[in-house]
């Protein structure tokens, strides 16, 4: 015993172990994190043969990450230490000036890119009545470049994606977005802590399409509006940086008289209750649905005896983004292939379109595996 008493810390470090693993597995498994606004891994069911063919190691490892006990707290605490050592950097998400955060993007998938690229074409040829016009947003480091950490080598997305432009179909209109969010971008275009852009910079990349029709935006000051306080996006929930600067989020009061969520009529754009949550974002559209169908009767082109129809084929960027398009057409369908719940074939030989617009954050269609959706 006295041998034993002479190593303390020893003792202290084992006993400390101890009540940790007790306490650990004493806890209940989450299955969704507020905080990163994500689902997390549950425990693995093992099988010899998962456990042969290193299926179960990976699994169980990601679980034990996801259920660590007081994950949240240790997150901020890594937060807080990494800052304090002066590090820009943490998560995979850089600290940049005025609050803004901005994802390590060093590498694009450039099979992705070209396999992604090619379902388009697809779809094209096999509907060529169809007027398709493609728009890819850019990341808010492309529009604020000296916000971001010096020597960061974030991958060209302007490049990249005039290369997309030119790999198209030629009878694809192409938007390029990024000027004339470059004109903006001293406006409150894009989040500081979240990946989307602003719903005013939503605002801007409507205008910027109008413009390409020829038409002219509503505009703003004709919509009423309402400003919602502390909201910190997706960027935040991977570093939950303790000195994060709040965003705000606006959403327009736009009249509609139908909204039509997969089949169920919804009251109104926005599930209102996502306000007060944390993922506020996900109240525009009431999230990212498989077909959203919006019935207004603010088109400012309405033609008697005709009713107008755009297809938006888009990622989450399009949530903020669609309503607009209720000033220029009479019904806009939102489709998003993540959740699609029918044969896009079939869909398309219930419902005809002047318009289809696909529209994708340039990080999504480089990565997203659900474009070949497209051809089905």
């Amino acid at each position: 015993m006295k041998k034993i008493l002479k190593f303390p810390l020893i003792w202290l470090f084992f006993l400390f172990l101890f009540g940790y693993m007790i306490f650990d597995v004493s806890q209940y498994n989450k299955t969704f994190s507020e905080l990163e606004n994500r689902e997390l891994a549950q425990r693995p069911t093992f099988t010899l043969s998962s456990f042969y063919n290193n299926k179960f190691s990976p699994k169980y490892e990601s679980y034990i990450n996801d259920q660590f006990v007081l994950r949240d707290q240790w997150i901020t605490l890594k937060s807080l230490s990494e800052s304090l050592l002066g590090k820009i950097e943490n998560n995979g998400i850089m600290y940049g000036e005025n609050g803004y955060m901005f994802q390590h993007y060093t590498s694009a998938d450039m099979e992705r890119i070209e396999t992604n690229t090619r379902f388009v074409n697809e779809f094209i040829e096999m509907y060529p009545d169809l007027n398709v016009c493609m728009g890819i947003i850019p990341n808010s480091y492309m529009v604020y470049p000296e916000k971001v950490p010096l020597g960061a080598g974030q991958v060209d997305q302007a490049a990249l994606t005039q290369q997309i432009y030119s790999n198209l179909h030629p009878s694809v209109q192409t938007l390029d977005f990024l000027a004339p969010l470059q004109e903006k971008k001293d406006e409150y275009i894009f989040y500081r802590t979240d990946h989307h852009w602003t719903t005013l910079g939503a605002y801007y990349g409507y205008s910027f399409f109008c413009s390409s029709k020829g038409w002219g935006p509503v505009s703003l000051d004709a919509i009423d509006k309402t400003v919602v306080s502390d909201f910190y996006g997706t960027y935040f929930s991977k570093t939950k940086a303790h000195n994060a600067v709040a965003d705000t989020l606006t959403y327009y009061h736009i009249p509609v008289t139908q909204v039509l969520v997969d089949g169920t009529e919804k009251n109104g754009l926005y599930d209102l209750e996502k306000f007060q949550q944390r993922d506020k974002y996900a109240a525009f559209l009431w999230g990212n649905n498989g077909i959203t169908v919006i019935k207004s009767e603010n088109n400012l082109r309405k033609e008697e005896g005709k009713t107008s129809r755009i297809l938006v084929i888009k990622d989450s960027y399009g949530n903020s983004f669609s309503p607009f398009l209720t000033y220029q057409y009479d019904e806009v369908y939102v489709v998003d292939l993540r959740s699609i719940p029918v044969k896009m074939s079939e869909f398309l030989a219930e419902n005809s379109f002047d318009d289809v617009l696909i529209l994708y954050n340039f990080m999504n269609f480089s990565s997203d595996t659900n474009l070949a959706k497209l051809r089905y």
